[in-house]
């Protein structure tokens, strides 16, 4: 491969990433189902008896709609744990679910206090949903980075 050649093939490379970034758009809705499924996973821990498992295993199925929407609307899904810089924003919004589903969990056993999951939960529909939006815009800057040399 020759100088010119290579340089055709990176600014051909650099050309589909930024024609991904610009696909990488999603809506306001589509962010809100990030939060919501992982807001209704806690808040599912409020209910008795095994509801808390039919509500994760419906967040689950939910998941893989939202998965096969994605392929389906936009060609391709994208995976929160992809290596990049968006892998801290999966982190966070990992370490904070993990520890809102723990603190709903203990106050919910230890304290009695019922109500804890529901409150937790809708305290992550609105951090998941940010995050979610937080994750787009990152990912979308590392693609257009690649356009444009950065």
């Amino acid at each position: 491969m020759d100088q010119v050649e290579a340089a055709r093939s990176l600014e051909m490379m650099r050309t589909a990433r930024g024609a991904l970034a610009e696909r990488a758009k999603w809506s306001f809705a589509r962010h809100a189902a990030v939060g919501l499924l992982l807001g209704g996973l806690i808040a599912g821990y409020a209910l008795p008896g095994p509801w808390p498992v039919i509500v994760a295993a419906a967040c689950m199925a939910a998941t893989t709609m939202v998965v096969a929407r994605d392929r389906r609307r936009d060609g391709f899904f994208v995976s929160g744990y992809r290596s990049g810089r968006t892998r801290w924003v999966t982190f966070a919004m990992l370490l904070v679910g993990m520890a809102a589903l723990v603190g709903a969990i203990v106050l919910k056993k230890r304290y009695d206090l019922t109500w804890a999951p529901v409150a937790i939960g809708g305290g992550i529909v609105v951090f998941a949903t940010i995050s979610s939006i937080v994750w787009e815009r990152v990912y979308r800057r590392e693609l257009d980075g690649a356009l444009h040399g950065r």
